[in-house]
């Protein structure tokens, strides 16, 4: 089972045909459906992220850290440096706290501080997908030497999913003024990620939707 360019073309040129102009760009989502997985185990309620090829759309990224760390953070770019002084007045501030996690799309922490984003900021960012992943699901809780440039530039192409009660995968793989060879190559990223991760590789997908924001589903005939 594969998903070939010509295949996403196709699906692709049928979602220009049923979606409007709008006034914004965008988002090219996919929908990937499982089969044959009990997500009564733990471990097959994916829970990942993933560096993609090609950036979707420009993302916020903020850094919870001190000391040098975070001085290291606000030089290689990061949108907002949170310290942990902040982080506890956030923690009895729930407005400010839900306003930070609706702002920014990832928050990379320092390994000495995410016991308190989990106790001050948790609460907030658990429902939104959003706590700090560590390695090998996700690369946002560093040590002290980490490459806070290189972190950060992988992050401008990251795409993050999880999986709850139901067994499919929801993500963005693009955009619709990106070139359909560049949203395949995003997709296949994905594709070959799964392949490794499940149990039975791609023979745990029953099937592939993809759409534009505002457009309805189109389904990719797999081979």
């Amino acid at each position: 089972m594969s998903v070939t360019t010509e295949n996403v073309n196709i699906a692709l040129e049928e979602i220009k045909k049923k979606s409007k102009p709008r006034k914004f760009t965008q988002t090219i989502d996919v929908a990937i459906n499982l089969k044959e997985l009990d997500l009564n185990q733990p471990q097959n309620r994916l829970n990942a992220e993933i560096t993609l090829p090609h950036p979707i759309k420009d993302v916020k990224i903020c850094v919870i850290a001190q000391g040098d760390l975070a001085l290291r953070a606000e030089k290689a770019g990061a949108d907002k440096i949170i310290d942990k002084e902040e982080l506890g007045r956030l923690g009895s501030d729930r407005k400010s706290a839900k306003k930070i996690a609706k702002i920014f799309d990832y928050f990379i922490v320092g390994i000495d501080l995410m016991p308190n984003v989990g106790r001050f900021l948790g609460p907030v960012l658990g429902p939104l997908g959003k706590m700090p992943l560590a390695p090998p699901k996700g690369a946002g809780i560093i040590n002290p030497k980490s490459d806070l440039t290189a972190i950060l530039e992988k992050y401008k192409k990251t795409i993050r999913f999880r999986m709850k009660k139901n067994p499919v995968i929801l993500t963005a793989i693009g955009n619709e003024k990106m070139e359909p060879k560049e949203i395949f190559e995003n997709l296949q990223v994905l594709m070959n990620y799964l392949e490794e991760i499940l149990e039975k590789g791609l023979r745990n997908i029953k099937s592939i939707f993809i759409k534009a924001t505002m457009s309805s589903p189109v389904k990719i005939n797999l081979r």
